[in-house]
């Protein structure tokens, strides 16, 4: 027997995701609640279909809250599937149409618009899966992220996120071996390695249906300002906008990456790095803009409270770069937490970040191993 009815009054800014709706604030009183029923999913959505309501009556008992990053992550996974048997049909030489790629890169659009500070933090994590794939999905959730914050033009989305998804496509015809090699690689093998962007760009453009725009990308991404990059050797402005972009997202993407010979840095420290290098490779300008949307403490940055505790960085605020919200992983004391707390630095006066921490200092070896069992989502 289904439980009681609980209706609550609730402005538009308390609403959650998951929440059932009974009745709008412009409805009749005597309207009955059962025939007015929705499921709250976003306030873009909700404001959009119903311009003039204010507050709006929910059914505690037969709401079913969720977590926003429970709900980007089913479809950050969905989003890693179908890319991933796209690269299966590039690897069995199959014909690759863009317009079996748009709903996968609308479904991204969509989710960096309406949860960019979830997707941020998805992107950052490392699970065993086709590293090519993970690659694809991740640099091209960060330079829609990135494209959001410096107000990149509506017409420029589509190729940006084309071109990123499919910016590895060249590295499938690559020998695995090569990929994952750990000693220095011979010049023969740097020449096939410098060749996929090429390799990439022929392909998309024997297919007929992509834009200049994204073949530009896929072509150009790992030209470097200062002329030194590959397949073209391109100098400054020679490189294009998008491509420049993207050239600096997938870097930081591959420095955050365990790789087979290297191991990953934490987000702080490749931002570190991304400055050092931004007017010897980058557009610095961008660079900049780069950090600055992600944060002094980046997501997925592991760091120490006041408190003793340790936290990891979920996401950052652009008025309060200091104090970003951070999910807690350990008591003052150390101890795992079983369950994550989230919390916002921003609303904790008595709170902050005491400093940013090396997953790799020995000292924390232990405690980590301990955190990942406890925690999937924790970033080492």
């Amino acid at each position: 027997m289904p439980p009681n009815p609980k209706y609550l009054k609730l402005a538009l800014d308390r609403l959650e995701p998951g929440m059932l709706i009974c009745r709008l604030d412009q409805d009749s009183q005597d309207t009955p609640f059962e025939t007015r029923e929705l499921i709250f999913r976003n306030h873009d959505d909700f404001i959009q279909a119903f311009p003039d309501t204010r507050y709006v009556y929910v059914d505690l008992n037969r709401s079913q809250p969720q977590d926003p990053l429970d709900t980007s992550r089913k479809l950050y996974l969905n989003l890693r599937q179908q890319m991933d048997r796209v690269m299966k049909d590039v690897r069995l030489g199959n014909a690759l149409q863009q317009k079996r790629l748009l709903p996968v890169l609308e479904q991204l659009m969509e989710a960096v618009l309406h949860d960019s500070k979830s997707m941020t933090y998805l992107a950052m994590l490392r699970e065993h899966q086709d590293e090519l794939v993970a690659k694809a999905v991740n640099v091209s959730v960060l330079s829609l992220v990135f494209a959001k914050h410096i107000g990149l033009r509506q017409n420029q989305l589509i190729p940006l996120g084309m071109g990123a998804l499919l910016h590895t496509l060249g590295l499938l015809q690559v020998p695995v071996e090569v990929l994952t090699k750990v000693d220095p690689l011979s010049e023969d093998e740097k020449e096939l390695i410098r060749q996929y962007p090429r390799r990439g760009y022929e392909y998309l453009l024997s297919q007929g249906s992509f834009d200049d725009q994204t073949l530009d990308i896929v072509l150009h991404h790992q030209e470097r300002i200062n002329g030194e990059g590959y397949p073209d050797g391109l100098k400054g402005r020679q490189i294009g906008f998008l491509a420049r972009l993207v050239a600096i997202t997938s870097v930081y993407e591959a420095l955050t990456r365990n790789r087979s010979y290297r191991q990953a840095l934490s987000p702080s420290r490749a931002l570190g790095q991304l400055y050092r290098w931004r007017f010897h490779d980058f557009d610095s300008r961008l660079v900049e803009k780069f950090i600055h949307s992600l944060g002094v403490y980046p997501p997925g940055c592991l760091v120490e409270l006041s408190s003793g505790a340790l936290a990891v960085v979920h996401a950052t605020h652009p008025d309060q770069r200091l104090n970003p919200e951070v999910r807690l992983l350990t008591t003052a004391d150390l101890k795992p937490l079983e369950l994550q707390e989230t919390l916002d630095l921003a609303q904790q006066s008595d709170l902050n970040i005491r400093k940013a921490l090396d997953p790799k200092e020995p000292r924390l070896e232990s405690l980590l191993q301990e955190l990942v069992k406890n925690n999937p989502d924790f970033l080492v």
